[in-house]
């Protein structure tokens, strides 16, 4: 156990490429759903059916996810996961996509998700993640990150925001019923 004048050591920081770190990333990201973590992504994609519900298998499908991003070659990779570790500890994660068709005049990478262990939360953890991950983007010579949110996730927009992010849309949905 830890004494409270010990500090945890300093995270590091890298792009996974271990498949083995599957279970740890998926139970990581399991670990933080909340109904208000739920944005027009998770509702255009088999993670979420309606607002504030989370698919009943979203476990299968973010394995499923997990697994293949670990399992494309490193060199090319359009969809990546950055991992945070306190020593051997999984801390904090950040599914990363790249701009595929790359026909914006500017180029970018969408950050999918940020999560933060429980544990790790208001020790900066989150802001270094994020601030690590633009490095690496932009060493890459992508000059935009974009990011969606919750409309609920109030957390995660202050965070953003203080990163220097600002809104630059709103997303609206109309349920056309059956």
């Amino acid at each position: 156990m830890q004494s409270i004048n010990q500090q945890a050591p300093a995270p590091t920081m890298a792009w996974c490429h271990n498949p083995a770190q599957s279970p740890a990333i998926l139970a990581l990201f399991m670990g933080q759903l909340s109904p208000h973590y739920i944005s027009h992504g998770e509702l255009q994609s088999p993670r979420a059916i309606a607002p504030g519900q989370w698919s009943p298998q979203l476990a299968d499908h973010m394995a499923r996810q997990i697994e293949t991003t670990l399992a494309a070659p490193e060199a090319n990779a359009m969809q990546r996961i950055a991992t945070a570790h306190q020593g051997d500890a999984l801390v904090g994660i950040a599914f990363v996509s790249l701009d595929e068709e790359q026909r914006a005049p500017t180029p970018f990478a969408t950050l999918d998700d940020l999560v933060v262990s429980p544990a790790a939360r208001g020790q900066g953890l989150g802001q270094a993640l994020f601030d690590w991950v633009c490095a690496q983007l932009q060493a890459q010579g992508l000059q935009r990150l974009f990011l969606e949110s919750g409309i609920g996730n109030q957390s995660a927009h202050r965070l953003f925001e203080r990163l220097g992010c600002q809104p630059v849309s709103v997303t609206m949905m109309k349920e056309l019923g059956v």
